[in-house]
């Protein structure tokens, strides 16, 4: 069982324990115990956080990022359908040009030196990044196994997972309509 299952599992205790104690008592559930409640589960929809080198040197930490809506993609340099979506994630590079939108790349199996020489054949307007074998393995169980690349999430700007789309996000269809709906909903929201 993973740490984020543990604390999955522990808070929706808490929160029936809670509710159950509620049902006993006034019923009505006081604004000390709502703010009670959401710190304690605040955490659970939180976007496992790494950092990892892109092919320029720079070091990326996803919690950095926290304010920006960002787009993770599971992706290698071997896999077709990764590479159809590359200038789609380019358009949005450009679209969103004014910051509030970040995708990175992160390679499940290419090292720098592949990354670098695929990235000399490819326009590529965002930062792709890439690991040890061990560190992309800790960061995709993280996120729940990847399975199949591409594989994308969309994280909102409090660093929580929005929405995880399996597959290429291609223009013409409908899993691209959605995510360009999901991507405008994210940026629309407010970030305290």
């Amino acid at each position: 069982m993973s740490l984020k299952q543990i604390i999955i599992f522990i808070s929706g205790i808490l929160v029936i324990g809670i509710m159950g104690l509620l049902a006993q008592g006034k019923g009505q559930i006081s604004d000390s115990q709502k703010k009670a409640i959401d710190k304690m589960t605040r955490s659970i929809n939180l976007a496992p956080d790494f950092s990892l080198q892109d092919i320029n040197g720079d070091i990326i930490t996803l919690s950095d990022l926290r304010g920006k809506v960002v787009v993770v993609n599971f992706w290698a340099t071997w896999c077709g359908p990764c590479r159809m979506e590359i200038p789609e994630f380019n358009d949005l590079v450009k679209k969103y040009a004014d910051g509030n939108l970040m995708i990175l790349g992160l390679s499940i199996s290419d090292n720098e030196k592949a990354l670098k020489n695929f990235a000399k054949s490819y326009q590529i307007n965002y930062p792709l990044l890439f690991g040890s074998t061990k560190e992309i393995d800790k960061i995709s169980r993280e996120y729940g196994g990847i399975y199949s690349v591409p594989t994308t999430f969309l994280i909102a700007k409090d660093g929580s997972i929005r929405t995880t789309y399996p597959g290429a996000i291609i223009k013409g269809y409908p899993i691209h309509n959605q995510f360009m709906s999901d991507i405008n909903r994210a940026l629309a929201e407010n970030f305290n």
